[in-house]
């Protein structure tokens, strides 16, 4: 008997039921639908969701970072883990006991996608096109940034038993490989499938790897590095360093290229192209600049003058850019070939220069009014300057709407917190993750 025919059988005589068997028919079919749109794990274990995505995949704001950023694409109270693409990306914790990695369309300010887990997160690395969660049940998930779908899953690296929070850990997602990094030891995986292709232990004479900052990935290397190496002959027997190793990975195997003291362990190596690292200063008590050329099978290191008190804020192909810790009144540029100072730029009279970026061989910087510990903040106007990191002429200023400075008696500074994509961030520095106020700024339209 056809379906047809069972309904008319059934039913025809009782209109009453049609209404309130229909409205049955939905929900089974919607938990039904719900069963397939949530995911379970085969030993019941945390559930993962994801909702999205809704419409077309916004196109982004530009290529590279703005060149004049002088049009507001809106104001926001959170700094993006990152911006890739047209979307925003963010993280959190649900009350229900969740973590959340949502997109958002940076023209509407609308959801694009939700990507969630019954789980706590170890660490989040966020490429061109993945973004990698490490959770603390010690697995990875990859998640697709154009639809919020999980991509793959795989194993993580072992981690040490007290390591509770992102500070032991670290990710790094690029286009050729992720490399997940704990104390213990350092994967390389496929982006495309979660493969493992090597797995690292820390170097002999080495207890750990020290994941405090992502590793470097170069053309044929990765940098990272190494600590509490008492019994590493390149490292222990040098009175300057604080028993910490910079390490040369084989991008392709993974085995130690080479290792050197390293005890600028506040300063992070920069990447001048993919052969050749910078730190600057050399040791956390000033001692000049390294510039080291990492594409052979030893390392070739030219040690170059450099003010003690001042702290490398980015790099072009040809030159340093740098500010001192303490001072509210300049930005230099430093050439990598001799070490010789290129070019200054001071702030106006009764103002200062917030922490500089570096991006897309521009320096962002904000110019604004002094303040002191325990004043009122100043009012007055601040400006986004847009220098070129080469030469430091200036390219490019904006005026910017007065910011939301409540909840600190503290001196703060306005600063660039991201910029790629064709958008600028720029927020106070006390609240680098979450603050009153946050402007994201795009190419001004000509």
């Amino acid at each position: 008997m056809s379906m047809r025919s069972l309904w008319g059988r059934w039913f025809a005589p009782r209109p009453r039921l049609r209404v309130p068997l229909a409205v049955a028919l939905v929900l089974a079919l919607g938990a039904g639908g719900w069963q397939a749109y949530a995911r379970f794990t085969d030993d019941d274990g945390p559930r993962e969701w994801t909702k999205g995505p809704y419409g077309k995949a916004p196109a982004a704001l530009g290529k590279t970072a703005p060149a004049r950023p002088g049009e507001m694409v809106r104001r926001l109270n959170q700094v993006p883990e990152a911006v890739v693409g047209g979307l925003a990306l963010y993280d959190d914790r649900t009350r229900a006991g969740e973590t959340r990695l949502t997109a958002v369309d940076l023209r509407t300010n609308r959801t694009y996608w939700e990507y969630g887990r019954e789980a706590n997160l170890y660490d989040l690395g966020i490429g061109d096109e993945l973004a990698v969660l490490w959770w603390h049940d010690g697995g990875l998930t990859a998640v697709d940034l154009r639809t919020g779908e999980p991509r793959w899953h795989a194993e993580a690296p072992r981690t040490a038993p007290d390591d509770l929070h992102s500070l032991t850990t670290h990710l790094r997602v690029t286009d050729q490989v992720v490399l997940a990094e704990s104390e213990e030891e350092v994967w390389a995986l496929s982006p495309a499938d979660g493969k493992r292709r090597w797995r690292a232990v820390p170097p002999k004479g080495c207890e750990r790897w020290f994941p405090v900052d992502a590793p470097l990935t170069l053309r044929e290397v990765y940098v990272l590095e190494a600590g509490d190496c008492p019994d590493d002959p390149a490292v222990a027997p040098d009175p300057h360093t604080d028993r910490m190793a910079q390490v040369g990975l084989d991008a392709d195997t993974g085995a130690v290229r080479w290792r050197f003291p390293h005890d600028a362990q506040s300063q992070r190596y920069l990447p001048a192209n993919d052969t050749t690292v910078v730190l600057a200063p050399v040791r956390r008590d000033g001692g000049g600049m390294a510039v080291t050329d990492v594409s052979g099978r030893r390392p070739a290191t030219r040690t170059l003058p450099f003010p003690d008190r001042e702290r490398a804020r980015g790099t072009t192909a040809h030159t340093l850019v740098a500010q001192a810790d303490d001072g509210p009144g300049a930005l230099r540029g430093y050439a990598l070939d001799d070490g010789r100072r290129q070019w200054t730029h001071r702030a106006a009279k009764g103002t200062r220069l917030g922490e500089a970026l570096v991006a897309d061989g521009r320096v962002y910087v904000v110019e604004q009014p002094l303040q002191e510990a325990g004043r009122t903040p100043p009012a007055g106007p601040s400006r986004l300057l847009v220098l070129d990191a080469e030469r430091g002429g200036l390219r490019y200023s904006m005026s910017l709407p007065e910011l939301d400075r409540s909840g600190s008696g503290e001196p703060q500074q306005l600063e660039p917190s991201l910029a790629g994509d064709g958008v600028v961030a720029v927020s106070w520095s006390r609240f680098p993750g979450t603050g009153p106020d946050v402007l994201l700024l795009t190419d001004a339209r000509p």
